[in-house]
């Protein structure tokens, strides 16, 4: 597992210019609090344990995380403002509904759809990132199914359908991205609706594209497809989706060629 967590602060390195960078200054006091049970004063030795334990799985790409006192643990992203737009779409109460988090990371949206009275969630990471979910749920102890599998692993006749699925920031890793959407739809209820964010080709002129990436964007290896806008909306309804909508257009990373992230809304053709 040490050999893992170096590989991808290795790859960190490579792409930000720092193993481990540096979290951003955030007030705790105006963070979502994942549990209610969260000290607000810590002793010496607590603090030092949680610092110690947060520093172990560096680097931290989602947050900011308050996991007790003023300790925060910052992130490379800030997922809270993802959730700024991603928020207004999901139902504020998810009483009832089986979620479903594809590529979780440390966890932040599956700790948000558990926050929002979600009855299940399962929340699946293949890398070695799902320790730091493992790690900050053992200081939130919610009911989140955090499992260490891959979209690959993801059956409908193991872990049933869901009524959310959500699924950020995967597809153009994957050398085979329409088999992940595919995926995605076998394992959304036929009333279910998908969330799914991408990476997409900023010009308009490139809607219809995919641009496959040989090298590495922005010092990343793992980057392969890039579709344009519409090329995404097609693959969707190839996989059988129907598109309802689009939300939380933004800038990407810089790179060779201009990129955007956005939200795609999508429900089971009929």
């Amino acid at each position: 597992m040490d050999d893992a967590l170096a590989e991808i602060r290795s790859q960190v390195e490579h792409q930000l210019g720092i193993e481990r960078p540096p979290p951003a200054a955030i007030d705790p006091e105006g963070l979502v609090r994942f549990s209610a049970s969260l000290p607000e004063h810590l002793s010496p030795d607590e603090r030092h344990a949680l610092v110690a334990g947060a520093e172990e799985l560096d680097p931290w790409l989602q947050g900011p995380f308050l996991i007790g006192g003023d300790i925060v643990i910052g992130g490379t992203w800030r997922t809270d403002q993802r959730w700024e737009g991603l928020g207004e779409q999901v139902p504020t109460d998810l009483a009832d509904q089986r979620i479903l988090d594809v590529g979780s990371n440390a966890g932040y949206d599956a700790f948000m759809f558990n926050l929002r009275g979600a009855e299940y969630v399962l929340a699946c990471e293949p890398s070695e990132f799902h320790r730091q979910a493992v790690f900050l749920n053992s200081i939130y102890k919610t009911p989140v199914d955090f499992q260490q599998i891959g979209w690959q692993e993801l059956d409908p006749a193991v872990h049933g359908t869901f009524e959310v699925v959500h699924c950020n920031g995967l597809l153009y890793h994957e050398l085979h991205p329409q088999l992940l959407l595919e995926r995605l739809m076998a394992m959304t209820s036929d009333n279910g609706t998908l969330f799914f964010g991408s990476m997409m080709l900023e010009a308009v002129e490139t809607s219809e594209y995919a641009r496959f990436v040989p090298g590495e964007y922005f010092g990343d290896p793992s980057w392969w497809w890039v579709p344009g806008r519409l090329a995404l909306r097609w693959m969707l309804e190839v996989a059988g989706f129907e598109v309802k909508g689009q939300f939380g257009t933004a800038p990407g990373p810089p790179g060779e060629f201009a990129v955007i992230t956005s939200y795609f809304v999508a429900t089971p053709a009929e």
